[in-house]
């Protein structure tokens, strides 16, 4: 018996931009099928990335459990048609995790046109994206009596600043390309919506929660640090010339072996390492399922102690 047994699961943002790693959208979306759910729609704005993800599910797993879906969150329709095409495929949907976001460079104490530009940006997708997701989803499962789980992707941001990232060694700051103040500022706006939501669908049975990551070694980073962002699938590591992972991995006290993916986790120089991807996944699934009936309106922080002290 599996979490999800039996269960219909829709993942945003759930395609890794670097194949071989996984983001925490893949990895959830690969925990989800592992632990039983009938089919997953895998939701992307990288159609190839997504169609071979899609691919590689369905060899493992049986034809039809797995979808593809084209999707922008920051565009309404879309993300009305993603549901549209959920309900076709499988009839319901049963879990929603709202995944697809940003990190970019903010800027915030430069050009003021560029700051509003990167506002805009920021906010299209990391607010107003989960917006739309919960939206239609919701009303998906309201439509078909689901007594559902919707889960939201916040982040230690969702409960606190960033601290500075410097080199301890030589005083130097390693993050001068972005704040993080949109950044955090949505991230927090979304534990306020996960508990309005869930007083709003209790009512239906619908729980909304948020589950709050520290930093995780994905593909992510990649992209919010490298310049060029347009070729990540060509990569063959998550280390960039760009930073220092081993610093920002020393903000995260514990200093334990991850479940997996031993390999990939950037330790810190003087202590502390980097998340993985299945150490996000493995308690969304749980959030997600029937396990965790009486939690809602909820924050899951799983930040490594980032935020314990």
């Amino acid at each position: 018996m599996g979490k999800l047994d039996g269960k219909v699961v829709v993942v945003t943002g759930a395609v890794s931009a670097i194949p071989g790693f996984d983001s925490i959208g893949s990895a959830t979306v690969r925990e989800a099928l592992a632990e039983g759910a009938k089919g997953v729609v895998v939701s992307d704005i990288n159609d190839k990335l997504g169609e071979d993800f899609v691919k590689e599910l369905n060899d493992k797993y049986g034809k039809g459990h797995a979808v593809y879906a084209h999707t922008d969150v920051s565009q309404p329709k879309d993300v009305e048609k993603l549901f549209e095409i959920t309900e076709k495929a499988y009839g319901v949907v049963d879990a929603i995790l709202c995944n697809a976001g940003v990190v970019t460079a903010e800027n915030f104490d430069g050009d003021p046109e560029e700051v509003l530009k990167s506002r805009k940006f920021i906010q299209s997708i990391n607010e107003d994206g989960v917006f739309y997701t919960l939206l239609y989803g919701s009303r998906l499962m309201m439509k078909h009596g689901t007594k559902g789980s919707i889960l939201l992707v916040s982040s230690i941001h969702g409960v606190a600043g960033r601290h500075k990232v410097v080199n301890q060694e030589t005083g130097e700051k390693l993050i001068e390309r972005f704040d993080l103040l949109q950044y955090t500022m949505g991230k927090h706006g979304l534990v306020g919506l996960s508990k309005a939501a869930a007083l709003q669908l209790a009512e239906s049975g619908i729980r909304v929660n948020t589950i709050n990551p520290g930093y995780i070694m994905t593909p992510l980073f990649q992209a919010a640090v490298c310049v060029d962002k347009n070729d990540l699938a060509a990569e063959d590591s998550l280390a960039t010339d760009a930073f220092d992972f081993e610093q920002l991995a020393t903000l995260h006290p514990l200093s334990n072996d991850p479940i997996t993916d031993k390999e990939i986790v950037c330790r810190g120089k003087f202590g502390g390492r980097m998340g993985v991807p299945d150490e996000i996944a493995k308690p969304a699934v749980f959030l997600m399922s029937d396990e965790a009936s009486f939690i809602t309106g909820q924050k899951l922080v799983i930040d490594g102690g980032y935020t314990a002290g």
